[in-house]
């Protein structure tokens, strides 16, 4: 078979003084505020000040007998469908064998003005543009190549945020690897792998890709002149654990107004977490497999994840603090959106959109059976938290703010394993 692959990376950091995301103005003088929230005064009011690390469009293209797959990993809160279809129209590639991936860092910026700042002024265009130019340079620069699949285990930088000293997480950190068959020399990698990019706390006015941009710099040392292409996965509930590691703790510390300021991470502790990362991604890479490549396949199923109505959605819509346009695009009974599958030879890649918790990623791995799995959350649509039904518990963050019903986790997880059987 003939197999090439190409990698490539832009930079889409917007412009000094754009708005940014991940700690938007909380409601903290409502009735029903979450009962974890009521303390909280550490929120982000502030627009960005400069540049820790740049922000990215990473892509990775593959192609087995003249059949191609684009993968992009881009270094934002969030990508919505408008967004997706806008990169997936402007590419030689079917849909259906284009998938993105939000990093989800909180260190971006208000990619869609859903909080603060002029819409018309949002960096959205410009982003779709260099994740275009991201693909096309990756599609340029395709050659022959031998790819490998490799996994290994990291269990000390997350922590399940519901349940810090039992809940369950994903340890798992998988790597494509994609090596030269001219050289030998690497070409890129993906890696995958289940953590919140939260260790940079709302302080921070810097633009950065947090832990993930510290992991792809110690793989570019690692492997000089690759490219990593990052895929978080079902991290809807992970955060990375405060050091010492041992003491399981989650890194968000609770501030209130008689301990404010209180900061929870600083860029050490992201440099920390990225090379953890980036070191069990290194023991992946060095034990991979090679992976006999057929021609890529895709497919996607259309998933209608059911609205909360009346009164709760209200309450998240104000909680939040959303602005008109997020506001209009919630209307009816469910929240139209996608899973994606897919194939290069027997590596399924999920995509799935939101913030997944963990416990639905787990039971999606135990679906799929063996055989190698790549888990893509924040894929090709932001849809917010899909929880299991047992998970809304009155008095929690992620119950008032997310805008699904209970039951979504069901259809989600339905959607998926069927795919995975199909």
């Amino acid at each position: 078979m003939d197999v090439r692959a190409g990698f490539a990376a832009t930079e889409i950091t917007p412009s000094i003084g754009s708005a940014m995301s991940g700690y938007p103005d909380v409601r903290l003088d409502l009735d029903w505020t979450p009962d974890a929230m009521r303390g909280y005064v550490g929120r982000r009011r502030q627009v960005s000040e400069g540049v820790h690390d740049p922000l990215l469009a990473t892509a990775a293209a593959f192609e087995v007998d003249g059949v191609r797959l684009v993968l992009l990993g881009l270094d934002t809160l969030a990508v919505t469908s408008a967004f997706t279809e806008a990169v997936r129209d402007a590419l030689d590639v079917p849909r259906e064998r284009v998938l993105i991936a939000a990093s989800h860092t909180h260190g971006g910026p208000d990619l869609f003005a859903w909080w603060e700042g002029d819409p018309s002024a949002a960096p959205v265009d410009a982003t779709v543009e260099r994740t275009v130019a991201a693909a096309e340079r990756a599609l340029q620069r395709l050659e022959p190549a031998e790819l490998a699949w490799g996994e290994a285990s990291l269990e000390h930088v997350s922590v399940n945020r519901r349940d810090e000293a039992r809940g369950p997480i994903d340890p798992t950190v998988a790597v494509l690897r994609a090596t030269s068959a001219r050289h030998g020399d690497t070409l890129g990698q993906v890696v995958g792998f289940a953590c919140h990019p939260v260790t940079l706390d709302y302080a921070n006015l810097l633009f950065t890709a947090d832990w993930v941009g510290a992991m792809r710099g110690a793989l570019a040392a690692l492997y000089s002149g690759s490219t990593t292409v990052f895929v978080n996965g079902a991290a809807g509930n992970l955060n990375p654990r405060r050091f010492p590691f041992e003491e399981r703790l989650n890194i968000y510390m609770p501030q209130t107004a008689e301990n404010y300021p209180v900061y929870w991470g600083g860029f050490a502790d992201a440099a920390r977490i990225g090379r953890s990362v980036a070191a069990a991604a290194a023991i992946a890479w060095e034990r991979a497999v090679p992976l006999a490549p057929a021609p890529p396949a895709g497919r996607l199923a259309e998933v209608r994840l059911p609205l909360k109505q009346g009164a709760e959605l209200t309450q998240y819509l104000d909680f939040m603090a959303f602005a008109d346009d997020y506001r209009a695009s919630l209307s009816g009974d469910a929240l139209p959106s996608e899973v994606q599958l897919v194939t290069l030879g027997p590596l399924r890649l999920l995509g799935l959109p939101g913030e997944v918790f963990t416990e639905i990623g787990l039971e999606l791995r135990v679906a799929a059976g063996e055989g190698p799995l790549l888990l893509a959350g924040y894929a090709n649509d932001d849809v917010r938290y899909v929880m299991t039904d047992d998970a809304y518990v009155h008095g929690q963050y992620e119950t008032v703010g997310t805008p699904l019903a209970v039951g979504s986790a069901d259809v989600l997880r339905e959607a998926a394993t069927a795919l995975l059987r199909s």
